[in-house]
């Protein structure tokens, strides 16, 4: 919170000393595409795991499973894709300081393969037989926020290194599919949930002519600093056929049957320890100066 503050009072203290200096007219459009890289609890393992052992079954062949960590511990994030649009307007006249509004989109898990293998399908006597199945897991934030940006040799018009922070809101979603083999049906569990964050960029902009420029840089989202829970009541259970789960990010207590073999109950109650949710990207972009297209008077 004490980071928040020192940054709104930032922004308000510079907005004022630049009013009478200000030319709100040469706004910046910036389009990058890049690797996020999930941080903390947002990363983890394997999202499945292999067992012979289940209930005091034993069979000669692996048994897969989601693994008893997933969700209580971490979220088994992987290296994904992100893409990012933002726009950005001069508070002085030599666009040292800039404010930015921006909108991203980041997708993890985006090269790991579906995984698949035998699970347990139970009976109504309490037997189990092997029944095939593939599992499919991703995770995905979509961001919107504004902030400050420092670019000190933005006068040059040819390099300039820049460093900004920014609010961000935060749509934070994760999706399990299961499908049995032989069938065409699929079954999900769609986990979602909005968090509060803030966010550190910076790079290097190169500007090649008057219209158009690259960059190169990097941010650390830290995703989920305000709004943390955990929903524990059985409605907002974690099953296949949910569309309303939580992300359950807090501390406390939740219901989920995702860790057993098919048709085993509710499942739970589980206790999950709060976690984070923070990650890093590396983009490549373009920057596009539309008040140079501007005829001068």
């Amino acid at each position: 919170m004490r980071i928040l503050k020192l940054f709104l009072l930032l922004f308000i203290l510079i907005s004022f000393q630049n009013k009478s200096f200000s030319q709100f007219d040469k706004p910046v459009f910036q389009l990058s595409v890049g690797i996020s890289e999930p941080l903390d609890q947002l990363k983890g393992g394997d999202y499945v795991t292999y067992t012979t052992n289940y209930l005091g079954t034993n069979y000669n062949q692996q048994l897969i499973f989601i693994d008893s960590s997933f969700m209580k511990d971490d979220y088994k994030g992987k290296t994904g894709i992100n893409i990012n649009g933002s726009a950005k307007i001069n508070f002085d006249k030599f666009s040292i300081v800039r404010g930015v509004g921006f909108v991203s989109f980041n997708s993890f898990n985006t090269f790991q393969a579906a995984q698949s293998g035998n699970t347990l399908q139970r009976f109504i006597n309490n037997t189990y037989q092997p029944i095939s199945v593939k599992y499919n897991y991703s995770m995905s934030v979509f961001s919107l926020g504004a902030g400050l940006e420092i670019a000190p040799t933005s006068f040059t018009n040819i390099v300039s290194p820049f460093f900004g922070a920014n609010f961000s809101v935060n749509f934070l979603n994760a999706s399990l599919d299961r499908t049995f083999g032989g069938r065409t049906d699929t079954s999900r569990v769609s986990m979602s949930d909005t968090r509060l964050g803030v966010n550190f960029t910076g790079g290097i902009e190169f500007k090649i002519n008057p219209q158009l420029g690259f960059v190169l840089g990097a941010k650390y989202d830290l995703g989920n600093l305000i709004g943390k829970n955990t929903n524990q009541s059985l409605n907002d259970a974690v099953r296949f056929g949910s569309t309303n789960a939580s992300i359950n990010d807090g501390n406390g207590g939740y219901y989920s049957n995702i860790y057993y073999a098919v048709d085993e109950g509710m499942g739970g109650p589980f206790v999950t320890k709060e976690k984070k949710m923070n990650w890093l990207s590396f983009f490549i972009g373009v920057n596009f100066y539309p008040s140079a297209l501007i005829p001068r008077k």
